[in-house]
């Protein structure tokens, strides 16, 4: 089981855009446009490495547990 999103989950709940940017789809972005930067050309992968963090899976159980249940988590210590 999995503990933390990788690159290729990351393709599930948001896309690519400018400059190899990661940005979430609608039914996450609430977390990311309030408490992380936005992609620059400098951080293009701000979301991304937020996406990728235990704090941010505990957020999707806590808020959105129809998008965890697209991924194969330890339940046990997140759910």
């Amino acid at each position: 089981m999995k503990e933390a999103l990788n690159w290729n989950d990351l393709k599930q709940i948001g896309k690519y855009g400018k400059h190899k940017a990661w940005y979430p789809d609608e039914s996450v972005e609430d977390y990311f446009v309030r408490n992380i930067r936005a992609p620059s050309r400098a951080y293009p992968y701000s979301y991304a490495r937020a996406a990728q963090t235990s704090k941010f899976v505990n957020w999707l159980f806590t808020n959105r547990p129809e998008v965890a249940a697209l991924f194969k988590f330890n339940e046990e210590e997140f759910g």
